[in-house]
């Protein structure tokens, strides 16, 4: 009778949890190598020029003159032509 509910538990681990973590990371260290001048997007799709970090925030300027306070954890990717 548990032999089924571990299977079930390490299957969620491993599909699940595992994968997340490992896209939490990426994206954490991805944010932490932006430098100024890099194109990003954002959760919600807006795409701009990543000008400073500020903590657990980040600024991004979408249009020329128009900087926007995001936090860290709203930059989806980098868009440099490079994958971060």
């Amino acid at each position: 009778m548990v032999f089924p509910f571990l299977i079930l538990i390490l299957a969620l681990y491993f599909f699940i949890i595992m994968p997340q973590q490992r896209e939490e990371k990426r994206r954490r260290e991805m944010i932490q190598k932006l430098q100024r001048g890099d194109k990003v997007v954002t959760e919600s799709g807006i795409v701009g020029t990543f000008l400073e970090r500020r903590d657990d925030e980040v600024i991004i300027e979408v249009s020329a003159g128009v900087p926007v306070r995001f936090k860290a954890w709203a930059i989806r990717e980098a868009i440099n032509g490079k994958k971060n």
